[in-house]
């Protein structure tokens, strides 16, 4: 059956000596992986449209019960050209298809996914600075999509108002219900997840921190580069992120693109 679909290409690996075998994210289909015949050579039709990042539109030779297809055409849509000409940008970029690449399986049509993906990556490619805040807005909106939904505004427990401030530097979040407790229900919110140890169950989060991922949950993507905060409060919104996540997408390994592109920095 020949198909058309908009995707993101979210990798590509060399196949035999010509070709690719590339694995996408599409609007109508969900992931899927096809073969690019003759992709490798100097005179492709393909061009850069197949390369990671790039937003496009192709024309596929899909087979029932198939896990490879055939690419048969391929044009370009976007090829969020700004996204590669900065080393944290591209990690950023990268670490979202990452992800989306982990959370999704095959043929799993999930449409506002697939609109998360692009308006991200579109605003990112807009984006000078904070590129930090677009992967954590993602995660949160990712997480929201599947039915994870954190709560960082009442209390698990008592579901009152979790107050920002009060002279308080550390609030509790539970990472198994995803929601923030209120310092009196939080003395005996280690006895609230039965058979998971408190340290695993829990983690904390400064007022400060609480205030950034409040505004992360509900800001327009294209604001996020006007986002200002320090180290530290972008590490712990990592932290808890990172926790939350594996916690909930069974099987979710830590994210490559930005191990490299951190490690390189360091030796730079």
């Amino acid at each position: 059956m020949l198909v058309k679909s908009e995707v993101i290409v979210l990798r590509s690996m060399k196949y035999r000596d010509t070709s690719k075998i590339v694995t996408f994210y599409s609007k109508e289909y969900g992931k899927l992986k096809g073969i690019a015949k003759g992709a490798r050579t100097a005179k492709n039709k393909f061009g850069s449209a197949l390369e990671p990042l790039s937003h496009s539109m192709l024309l596929i030779y899909k087979k029932e019960h198939r896990d490879l297809h055939l690419i048969s055409q391929c044009d370009s849509i976007d090829s969020f050209r700004n996204l590669t000409e900065n080393l944290d940008r591209m990690s950023t970029a990268l670490s979202g298809l990452e992800l989306i690449d982990h959370v999704t399986h095959h043929e799993e049509r999930t449409p506002p996914v697939f609109a998360l993906l692009v308006e991200t990556l579109s605003a990112l490619n807009d984006s000078t600075r904070n590129y930090e805040a677009y992967l954590q807005a993602f995660q949160l909106r990712l997480a929201a999509l599947f039915g994870y939904a954190p709560n960082f505004n009442t209390c698990g427990q008592c579901s009152k108002p979790v107050p920002a401030g009060d002279g308080e530097k550390q609030v509790s979040f539970q990472i198994v219900h995803g929601a923030v407790f209120c310092n009196t229900c939080n003395s005996s919110a280690g006895f609230a997840v039965r058979g998971i140890e408190q340290s695993t169950a829990f983690t904390t989060i400064s007022v400060q921190g609480l205030q950034i991922i409040r505004r992360l949950v509900n800001a327009q993507l294209s604001s996020l580069g006007n986002f200002d905060y320090n180290t530290f409060a972008g590490n712990e919104i990592d932290e808890l992120l990172r926790l939350y996540m594996r916690y909930h997408f069974d099987g979710l390994k830590p994210l490559k693109s930005a191990e490299f592109f951190q490690q390189h920095s360091l030796t730079m």
